[in-house]
C-alpha cells in the first residue's frame, strides 16, 4: 500500500522528523511511505497513493479547491485518515470540520482528561479501553490518547473507541471511521499517540493500534461495529443461519458505482468482499483513464457585471501583489479562491480580463513607438533673415539702374521729390518682405510646438 503524508498544511506530524517510528513501522509492516510537500494539495498529485495522511494541520486553512480534490479522492476509492490534536479546529486555528462535515464528523474544540486512568503522571494522557468491533480494534486491550480533543459522530458513521466514564468529557468518542463513495476516512482526535514525542508510539497497544488503522484503512469498512465493548468478556455468538432466498432476475444497475453499492449491501462473505474490491479498483483505474471533454462556456453575465467584476479583480490582483507571490500557478489559484468569495466566477471574467491585457499591451507598444519618434523641440531651427530672392536682387538692380540715373543724368526729367518718393516705397517693400519672411518663420516654429503637444497629451489618455 502507498501511503503519503501530507506536510502542505503546517502539519505537527512529519514523518521524517517526529514520526520517524512509525515510518519504520509502516515500512516493516511492507508499505510505501512518502511525504508530500508541493502546496497546494491538487487531486492529480495525490491519485496516485491509496492512502493520504493529515497528521495534525495547524494555523493553515484548506481551500475550497482542495476540500474538493480531497472529496474526489476518497470518492474514487482512495483512504483519508486525519488526527487531530487538543482544541480541535478553534486550538489549532484549521478548518478541518469544513472537510469533515461531508462525512458527517467533526472535531470538538476540547481537550480529554482522565483523573484515573492515565499515563506517565499526565490526566491529559487518557488510558482507553473501550471498542467497538472492528478489525482496527482486533488484539487491542488498552490505548493511550495523548493531548486529544473528542469527536461528533452522526449516523452512518462507525465509532472505534470512546472514553471511560471517569474522563472528561466522559463516554466520548476519539476514533472513528466512515465510507464516502468508494473510499474510507479515518479521524482520530490526538496525533501524539503515534509521535515519537511523549512515548506516543510506545505506550500501551498504540503502536498495534497504527498497524490496524494502515492495514484495513484501503479497504471500505463493508460491516458496521455492533455495540460498545465494556470490559465484559465477550460471548461468541452462534452463526447466523442463512436462508435459500427465491431466486430474482439479476440486479441492473445503471452505473457501476450502483453495482458496487449493491454487492457491498449483500456481502457477507470474503469472497464477496474481494470481488467488490476488485471492481472498485477497476472503476478507479476507468476513472482515471477517462479524458473529460472541456468545452469553452460562453459567459452569461452582463456587460455591466463584467466591467465591475474586472474592477474587483484587479484590486484582487494588487492584494496579491502585495504578498510578493512569484508562483504563477497559485497566483491564479489564490485569484480564483477570493473572486469566489466576493461572488464572481472568475472563469466567466477571464477571456475579457486577457483581451483587456492584449489591448494594454498594444497601447504600451504604440507610446513607446511614439516616444522613440518624437521630435526634439530643440532641434527646430529658431527664426532667421531669410536669404536674398530673386524679388530682392531685382530692387537691387533697380536701385542701381536708379542711382546711376541720377550720377548720369542729374538733370533729368524727374524731380528730387519723385525719387525720393521711389526710394522711401523701395524701402517700404524691402521691410514688408523681410517681415512677412519673419512672420512665416515664427508660424512654422508655432505649429510644430502645437502639433507635438497634441500628440503628447493624445498619447496620455486612456482608452476603453
Amino acid at each position: 500500500m502507498r501511503i503519503l503524508f501530507d506536510e502542505t498544511q503546517k502539519e505537527r506530524g512529519k514523518i521524517h522528523e517526529n514520526f520517524q517510528k512509525l515510518s519504520e513501522l509502516l515500512e516493516n509492516e511492507g508499505h510505501e511511505v512518502a511525504r508530500y510537500d508541493s502546496y497546494p494539495i491538487k487531486y492529480t498529485n495525490i491519485t496516485d497513493y491509496d492512502v493520504l495522511v493529515l497528521p495534525c494541520p495547524d494555523s493553515s486553512k484548506l481551500y475550497g479547491h482542495e476540500v474538493k480534490a480531497l472529496l474526489r479522492f476518497v470518492d474514487e476509492g482512495g483512504a483519508l485518515a486525519i488526527f487531530a490534536n487538543a482544541g480541535g479546529d478553534s486550538g489549532l486555528g484549521t478548518n478541518l470540520n469544513t472537510l469533515l462535515k461531508h462525512f458527517k464528523i467533526s472535531t470538538v474544540s476540547n481537550q480529554i482528561f482522565d483523573y484515573e486512568n492515565f499515563e506517565l503522571k499526565l490526566e491529559s494522557n487518557a488510558v482507553i479501553s473501550k471498542f467497538y468491533q472492528h478489525p482496527i480494534t482486533d488484539n487491542l486491550k488498552e490505548i493511550v490518547v495523548v493531548s486529544s480533543c473528542s469527536l461528533q459522530l452522526d449516523e452512518g458513521n462507525v465509532e472505534l473507541a470512546r472514553t471511560s466514564g471517569s474522563s472528561d468529557p466522559p463516554s466520548s468518542a476519539v476514533a472513528a471511521i466512515t465510507s464516502y463513495g468508494l473510499g474510507t476516512v479515518f479521524v482520530c482526535g490526538s496525533y501524539l499517540m503515534f509521535s515519537d514525542k511523549k512515548a506516543g508510539l510506545d505506550l500501551k497497544d498504540n503502536a498495534t493500534f497504527a498497524k490496524n488503522i494502515f492495514a484495513h484503512i484501503g479497504t471500505p469498512p463493508m460491516s458496521l461495529g455492533e455495540k460498545e465493548d465494556t470490559g465484559v468478556e465477550q460471548v461468541e455468538t452462534a452463526p447466523v443461519e442463512i436462508k435459500e432466498k427465491e431466486e430474482k432476475e439479476p440486479y441492473k444497475s445503471v452505473s457501476k458505482i450502483d453495482l458496487v453499492k449493491e454487492a457491498l449491501s449483500r456481502g457477507e462473505t470474503d469472497q464477496v468482499k474481494t470481488e467488490v474490491i476488485k471492481a472498485m479498483q477497476t472503476l478507479r483505474d476507468e476513472v482515471k483513464a477517462t479524458k473529460i471533454e472541456v468545452k469553452e462556456i460562453e459567459p452569461k453575465m452582463s456587460k455591466t457585471d463584467i466591467y465591475e467584476a474586472m474592477s474587483i479583480i484587479h484590486e484582487l490582483e494588487k492584494e496579491i501583489d502585495e504578498l510578493k507571490i512569484e508562483d504563477q500557478g497559485y497566483r491564479d489559484i489564490l485569484l480564483t479562491d477570493m473572486a469566489r468569495r466576493e461572488g464572481i466566477d472568475y472563469s466567466q471574467v477571464l477571456p475579457y480580463l486577457e483581451k483587456m491585457k492584449e489591448k494594454d499591451q498594444r497601447e504600451k507598444q504604440k507610446r513607446e513607438e511614439r516616444k522613440k519618434s518624437k521630435a526634439d523641440i530643440s532641434s527646430i531651427p529658431e527664426p532667421r533673415t531669410p536669404e536674398m530672392d530673386q524679388f530682392e536682387k531685382d530692387l537691387m538692380i533697380f536701385d542701381q539702374k536708379l542711382d546711376s540715373q541720377k550720377v548720369t543724368r542729374p538733370r533729368a526729367e524727374a524731380s528730387t521729390e519723385q525719387s525720393q518718393m521711389m526710394g522711401d516705397l523701395v524701402q517700404s517693400i524691402r521691410e514688408l518682405k523681410n517681415s512677412v519672411d519673419v512672420l512665416s518663420a515664427n508660424l512654422i516654429h508655432l505649429i510644430s510646438e502645437i502639433v507635438l503637444e497634441m500628440k503628447e497629451q493624445k498619447g496620455k489618455r486612456k482608452i476603453f
